[in-house]
């Protein structure tokens, strides 16, 4: 007799509970002014188009073989650029991946994982398919860390995204130290906007077995196409990591173009002070038209936007947003999120796109 295959009933419990985080807009045709995605603004270094071509091999025959399993030369690089020894390094498809293997290694449905509230939405979604509770733990009045309530919240594991997104403030490695000391349970910093910030925790790895520090090439190192990430942990939490990951989880040309990246640091920073003169030139742009900002220590501002005399509403930050998409000038928008839906996220692009971000604010601001 045949069996009767129903797909809902072969979905696990927590999958079938999972919203999927929504990405930024990808916009297939060109013109658009794309400030949605904090991606940075400038191509990678030179040497990372050399790096990826004698990876490839003469006439690509290097494609055919398995790349480096353990992803060696992009350990090494990432270790020498923060000063560690390659034991302290982890390579990942990206920081999200190093975030997932983190939560699959060090938690289960019997665990709950806590963050700040607003945070990265990827956060609940990763606890979820793991089929862990998760915790949003709201800041204080005036974005202040809710110290006593992370440390008693009772959660395995602690997300910590500094520089915020979506808010963009910065904190200081004193407070993730206070977490680390305080929290009973393994601390996850997300560092993905931390180059801009000019301030790293990767360092305090040595002191605290229970942090791990997140990085990406996407933001800082011009590599979002490519999935280029990185961790730090001590040695042992390393091992742990190694457990946990795909076989081959980064491509032969990914590792070449993310360790190319990591030691042209000099290109690297002269990006980041490029974009980060232009934070400060946008953030006097805002206070000469009386729009409130949250104070930058990324790559994007979070605003809100304001017409005449009302005060901000989430329907001035749509109308704001979809005329500037109107213009081809592409910003992120989160209706859905009642902490932030009266603000606009700006990534901080080209001093020419810039400009045209501020013609346009003006123009719609004056009612054209």
């Amino acid at each position: 007799m045949k069996s009767k295959f129903c797909l809902g009933d072969k979905i696990s419990a927590s999958v079938k509970k999972l919203s999927p985080y929504t990405p930024g807009e990808q916009p297939s045709d060109s013109g658009w002014v794309k400030l949605n995605t904090n991606e940075l603004p400038y191509p990678p270094s030179p040497r990372v188009r050399e790096a990826v071509i004698e990876a490839m091999g003469e006439g690509g025959e290097r494609l055919r073989l398995y790349p480096d399993p353990s992803s060696a030369e992009l350990r090494r690089a990432a270790a020498d650029y923060y000063g560690l020894g390659a034991e302290y390094a982890f390579a990942a498809n990206g920081s999200d991946d190093a975030l997932n293997l983190a939560v699959r290694a060090f938690s289960d449905s019997r665990l709950k994982i806590a963050t700040i509230d607003p945070s990265y939405s990827l956060y609940p979604v990763l606890a979820k398919m793991q089929g862990s509770e998760i915790l949003q733990i709201p800041f204080g009045e005036g974005l202040k860390i809710p110290f006593e309530k992370i440390f008693s919240c009772g959660a395995n594991i602690f997300f910590f995204t500094n520089p915020n997104a979506p808010t963009g403030k910065g904190f200081g490695l004193d407070a993730v130290a206070e977490i680390c000391e305080n929290f009973p349970g393994m601390v996850l910093v997300d560092e993905a906007y931390a180059p801009f910030a000019r301030e790293t925790a990767v360092p305090l790895v040595k002191k605290y077995e229970n942090l791990i520090v997140a990085g990406t090439s996407s933001k800082g190192w011009g590599l979002a196409g490519m999935r280029v990430g990185w961790a730090f942990a001590r040695p042992s939490v390393i091992e742990v990591l190694d457990r946990v990951r795909d076989s081959y989880n980064l491509d032969r040309l990914a590792q070449a173009a993310g360790a190319a990246a990591l030691k042209d640091a000099a290109y690297h920073l002269e990006c980041v002070g490029k974009v980060v003169a232009e934070r400060a030139e946008t953030e006097k742009f805002f206070d000469s038209i009386g729009w409130n900002y949250v104070k930058s220590s990324s790559n994007f501002i979070l605003f809100e936007p304001r017409r005449d005399s009302a005060p901000p509403s989430p329907e001035t930050a749509a109308s704001l947003f979809e005329f500037l998409r109107s213009q081809k000038i592409l910003l992120r928008y989160f209706p859905k999120d009642r902490s932030v839906n009266k603000s606009i996220r700006l990534t901080v692009g080209t001093p020419e796109q810039m400009k045209a971000f501020r013609a346009a604010a003006l123009a719609w601001k004056k009612g054209k």
